[in-house]
Parts: C-alpha cells; sequence; structure tokens
C-alpha cells in the first residue's frame, strides 16, 4: 500500500528512523506532481543544525514504484528581511544552516523547477513550555497492551489562540500510526483550555514503552492553517487499504501556490512551528 507520508513532516526530518504517512499518490496515468516536506522549526532545547526541505515526485496509484526525488530545483525561503538559498544535498533534501528561526516571523518559501515557481507561507508562533513531563504505568485495557505512556503537564497562555501538535519518539525513531484518531489526540486548539494548566497529557497514546526505552516528547506552537491541514491528513490516513479499482483519497489543499500553472498543484504543506522538546528514561 502506498505510504502516507505526515509532511511535517514535520516531522519526517528529525531522525533517520521514522514511521512515515503520505498523501504522494496520483491517478494512474496523471503527471507527476511536485511533493513538499517540510519547514522552519524554532527549538531552544535541542536546536536543529539545519533547516530542511525534502523534494519528491508523486507516484501513480498502485504503482508499485517509488516517488522520486528532486535534484534540480532552486529552494529559497525568506524571513521578511533576507532571502536565503537552500542548497540540494542527496536525494531531493535541501538544507540552509544559516536562516534564523525567530518567533513571531512569517516565512514564505519559493520554490522554482521545471519551469514553474511554487510560492507559500506560514508564520513561527510561541508554544507553551511544560511545567512537567513523567512516564505512569498502566494495566492492559481492551484497546491499549500494558506499559508505560509518557505524560506532561503544561499551562496554556491567557487570551491567546493557540495550536499545538504533538510528537513521540521512542529511542531515536519518531513514531505516529494511521489513524483516523490521531485527529483528535495529536493536533488541537486551546478553544477549551485557553488560560488552564492542563495535567497528565499524553502526546501519542499509540506509543508504549518498556523500562531503559528513552523517550522523548515535543509540543509544538504552529498556524491555525497547518493545524487544519494536519486535521485533515490525519483523518484521511485511517483505514487505507487499497482496493483494486478503487480511486486513491483527494489530496489536501496545500499552502503553496504554483504562481506559473495555477492547476498544477503541490502536495505538502510549508510550516513554521516552536518545538518544546523534554527527554527521560522510562523507570519505575
Amino acid at each position: 500500500m502506498k505510504r502516507l507520508f505526515l509532511l511535517i513532516t514535520a516531522i519526517a526530518f528529525l531522525t533517520s528512523c521514522e514511521t512515515d504517512v503520505t498523501d504522494e499518490i496520483t491517478l494512474n496515468g496523471e503527471t507527476p506532481r511536485l511533493v513538499m516536506e517540510g519547514g522552519i522549526e524554532r527549538n531552544t532545547t535541542n536546536p536543529v543544525s539545519a533547516q530542511r526541505i525534502l523534494l519528491t515526485t508523486t507516484v501513480d496509484f498502485l504503482d508499485e514504484g517509488q516517488s522520486q526525488p528532486v535534484e534540480d530545483a532552486i529552494v529559497s525561503i525568506n524571513d521578511g528581511q533576507t532571502d536565503y538559498l537552500f542548497t540540494h544535498t542527496e536525494d531531493g533534501i535541501y538544507l540552509n544552516a544559516e536562516i534564523p528561526a525567530e518567533l513571531n516571523r512569517t516565512y514564505t518559501i519559493t520554490i522554482s523547477w521545471n519551469g514553474e515557481t511554487y510560492v507559500g507561507s506560514d508564520s513561527l508562533n510561541e508554544v507553551a513550555e511544560f511545567d512537567d513531563v513523567y512516564s505512569e504505568f498502566e494495566e492492559e485495557t481492551l484497546i491499549t497492551d500494558e506499559g508505560y505512556f509518557v505524560k506532561f503537564d503544561s499551562t496554556d497562555p491567557v487570551n491567546i489562540e493557540n495550536y499545538y501538535y504533538y510528537r513521540a519518539f521512542r529511542n531515536g525513531e519518531f513514531i505516529i500510526i494511521p489513524d483516523p484518531g490521531n485527529s483528535a489526540t495529536l493536533v488541537e486548539s486551546d478553544e477549551f483550555f485557553d488560560g488552564q494548566q492542563r495535567f497528565g497529557v499524553n502526546p501519542n497514546e499509540e506509543v508504549i514503552y518498556e523500562l531503559g526505552d528513552t523517550a522523548i516528547v515535543q509540543q509544538l506552537g504552529i498556524s491555525e492553517e497547518y493545524h487544519d491541514y494536519l486535521l485533515q491528513l490525519f483523518e484521511r490516513t485511517g483505514n487505507q487499504i487499497p482496493i483494486i479499482g478503487n480511486p486513491p483519497p483527494a489530496s489536501i489543499r496545500s499552502n503553496i501556490v504554483n504562481t506559473t500553472v495555477s492547476n498544477n498543484k503541490i502536495l505538502g504543506f510549508f510550516y513554521a512551528a516552536d518545538v518544546e522538546e523534554e527527554s527521560l528514561i522510562i523507570s519505575e
């Protein structure tokens, strides 16, 4: 079955080993489309060495082939003052170690490829800090195995609209399982807890740890637009069992537009996110 990959990617670039979720599929015979993964991340706990963008092309639905890296694009990001050119390294990965990730800035990506230009923007919003991060052992239930779950407490800022996205890592591996229920647990707004302290928040109820495991939990402050995009993405990543003759799910609208050929749309979302991170070793 086709990978349904999370364009977060966020996601997808923090480690060399992760479980991928994507929507990079097209109907048979369709012209391959450009797929963009990545964005700008501010992480004061574990700063990224370089901001990273991945460009690939789609493959036909029911095709067993792999998506192809795009190695000849021109990629730049503007922070409102300066254009930062990204350099292709390998396999469609473009890097820039100079661009600053700063709060309350709007970042705009420009991609030139195949005679066409794509442009998209997102804003970097401050995330709430953790008050505490810990693990709790839970007995087996009808829907989960027994084991340790990582949880956190955090206080939401008062009278500020906040949108959150949660990531969980186990022994260095980013874990995310295609499940429509993710839309109710991995991304949320503070509509019902504005200004409140929350206790025992589980960043991913499907990630179970054992004694000695290293856990990393991240709380990301994201834009409303990225929040809405992720909601749609997670809702479509459940029940993706391919049935011969059935078309793939419709692609989700990107925040990147093709300014040259408007109907030749890109897949993916260019995001900016503030990352609060904490790690711990699971113990009794």
